[in-house]
């Protein structure tokens, strides 16, 4: 029998993955288990048809919300006086990147330590 070319199998996608000779031992016993035909017929069910746990980690913001008052008033600092100024200079341009990246910082670092 002739392999089909893709447009011509009933599931055209196919994906390649890799095993540990310890983790191929740990899926053949299941493949037993689960009397499947085959290994192709085993991922499937498995991965179309087990339960999968998402894991959700609830952010609490509190923590955060003295650093980032803090670089939100020198924010709006610069806001203000840019509004006031009807002009910007190019080292108030820094500053306000400067404050964004080290928004985006402190986020990065909370955001780690909930993992």
């Amino acid at each position: 029998m002739s392999e089909q070319e893709p447009w011509q199998r009933s599931r055209p996608v196919r994906k390649r993955v890799s095993f540990s000779d310890q983790e191929w031992e740990t899926i053949e016993r299941r493949m037993l288990l689960s009397d499947a035909r085959s290994f192709e017929q085993f991922a499937r069910t498995v991965m179309l048809e087990a339960e999968v746990v998402v894991r959700k980690v609830a952010f609490d913001a509190a923590p955060l919300r003295v650093e980032l008052s803090r670089i939100g008033n020198n924010l709006n600092q610069i806001a203000r006086h840019v509004n006031e100024e009807d002009r910007v200079t190019y080292e108030e341009m820094r500053a306000a990147r400067a404050l964004i990246v080290e928004v985006q910082q402190v986020i990065n670092r909370a955001a780690g330590e909930q993992v």
